[in-house]
């Protein structure tokens, strides 16, 4: 079994910390041909990454990926155990996918000129960055400390690379990110978290020599 990833990819990092969680040890490679290549293509029609390769079996779109590998190694556990609690957890995996990841996505191509779309001066407001934290926050488990309880879950893979990315667009921008109590006790609990930080660490360097190479 392996995963068709791309360093910079957020979800190719959100499939890795998931199978890393599940202590699956899955062998990272490059696209053939290059990300979107057509000989990438002729294996993976979507031309996305990541993809999943299990024997003659390929999958595409992280989300999917996650299912299956929750379907495949039930153990550990990274969906809760009733139908509310799984519920919770598929959902705030679809707030980070659309109403999140989306958000930093649009800010991409203004790294080079320092100010992010729409009105610079709005800084982080403008961009819906804002608005998504503020509606993360009312999602969250009030107890925590992981997004849906005591132990991660799926809705816990996506995040953290989006947060690492928020980070370091933060200077770039010049935004001021203020973060809600349990969005903060939320991201400590991951950066506690042993598979979390071994995963995160070159990720950010990933995600730093990126913006360098805009500037």
């Amino acid at each position: 079994m392996f995963l068709y990833a791309t360093a910079l990819s957020s979800y190719s990092l959100k499939v890795r910390i998931a199978a890393a969680l599940k202590g699956l040890a899955l062998d990272i490679r490059e696209p053939p041909g290059g990300y979107r290549s057509a000989e990438y293509r002729a294996i993976v029609p979507a031309g996305t990454v990541p993809a999943l390769v299990d024997g003659d079996f390929i999958l595409a779109e992280s989300d999917t990926i996650l299912e299956y590998l929750e379907d495949r190694f039930p153990q550990p556990r990274l969906l809760p155990a009733d139908p509310r609690g799984r519920a919770r957890a598929r959902f705030l995996g679809r707030l980070h996918d659309l109403r999140f990841e989306p958000k930093l996505r649009a800010c991409f191509g203004a790294v080079a000129s320092g100010q992010p779309p729409q009105d610079a001066a709005a800084g982080i407001a403008a961009a819906g960055i804002a608005a998504a934290l503020t509606l993360l926050e009312a999602e969250l488990d009030p107890e925590g400390p992981y997004a849906v309880g005591i132990s991660p879950t799926l809705a816990d893979c996506a995040f953290p690379a989006s947060f690492a990315i928020l980070d370091a667009l933060e200077p770039v921008f010049g935004w001021s990110v203020s973060y809600t109590q349990r969005v903060t006790r939320w991201r400590q609990a991951m950066a506690a978290h042993p598979v979390f930080e071994s995963l995160l660490g070159p990720y950010r360097t990933t995600v730093a020599a990126w913006i360098a190479s805009k500037r």
